[in-house]
């Protein structure tokens, strides 16, 4: 269990929303804190409020150049970074089919590409650290299952954000530990992200109807309070929300009964299993 008292972190997506609740909570714990944003003025008025614990960082998530950076940043300000919450993230709603090229990669290049960088830029650090450290990122109930339609794009990219994270908790030594953060409907601002040139500003009445959902929410401070705990004990799956189980269990019955019915269980279930075949062909080369 981690004691975040004294503690070196670094948390993107700081200038509102869960991240600014993380940055908060992890400072009232006795953290310190290098908060990035790529809004100068959010991240500006954090440090405002939280004073000498917060250090600021402008930076786009979405380039793995400016996420080294970062890296390299978070090193001289602390030596040793204890954790990342890689939390930046943005969402584009509307049906799929009507979606544009530049949604698809502003999402996908937030939430997928800006998590693998995150994350792999920070675990290098870590690995030349005898403490090792815990990265967490922030996916979704939406990694879990279909959660509802309309948000397709970020559906897919949280689903990404899971399968990372689930390949680089089994690359990584165990000295540096892995969450992925799915939280449900929280009260945050993540439809109002700013958008590059290309991506169109949804509609008054769009708007006006994502903010009405997003108020529905969980506070913020709640839901950042439940990553860090989640974190703190190792665990690899942090969920908030009863409602979202449902969307898994409905993905586990339809791949189990699919098993079943096209490919069932047999005496030769590890023939095709690449984990076998690879053991067994790396210990014919050294053999030989």
């Amino acid at each position: 269990m981690i004691d975040w008292k004294n503690k070196f972190v670094v948390v993107t997506g700081a200038g509102s929303g869960i991240g600014r609740a993380m940055a908060v909570a992890l400072v009232a714990s006795g953290a310190r804190v290098l908060a990035c944003d790529i809004v100068e003025p959010a991240l500006l008025s954090l440090a405002d409020e939280l004073g000498d614990a917060v250090q600021t960082h402008v930076c786009d998530m979405a380039d793995p150049l400016a996420i080294e950076a970062l890296g390299a940043a978070a090193v001289e300000q602390f030596g040793t970074i204890d954790a990342v919450f890689a939390n930046a993230g943005v969402i584009a709603n509307g049906p799929l089919i009507k979606a544009s090229v530049a949604e698809f990669d502003w999402v996908f290049g937030v939430n997928v590409r800006g998590a693998w960088a995150t994350m792999s830029t920070f675990a290098r650090i870590m690995l030349q650290q005898d403490s090792g450290g815990r990265i967490c990122v922030t996916a979704s109930e939406h990694a879990l299952g279909l959660q509802h339609a309309g948000a397709g794009i970020y559906t897919a990219s949280k689903h990404a954000v899971l399968g990372l994270a689930d390949v680089l908790r089994a690359e990584l030594p165990p000295n540096i530990g892995i969450s992925v953060f799915c939280p449900g409907l929280v009260a945050t601002d993540l439809g109002n992200a700013p958008r590059p040139d290309g991506v169109a500003v949804p509609g008054e009445r769009q708007r006006a109807l994502g903010k009405a959902v997003q108020s529905q929410g969980m506070p913020a401070s709640l839901a950042a309070q439940a990553a860090l705990d989640g974190t703190a004990r190792g665990d690899f799956l942090i969920v908030t929300h009863a409602n979202a189980l449902a969307a898994a269990q409905r993905r586990a019955a339809e791949i189990e009964a699919a098993f079943a019915a096209q490919a069932p269980a047999s005496g030769d279930v590890a023939r095709y299993d690449v984990n076998r075949i690879v053991s067994e062909i790396l210990a014919a080369q050294k053999g030989s």
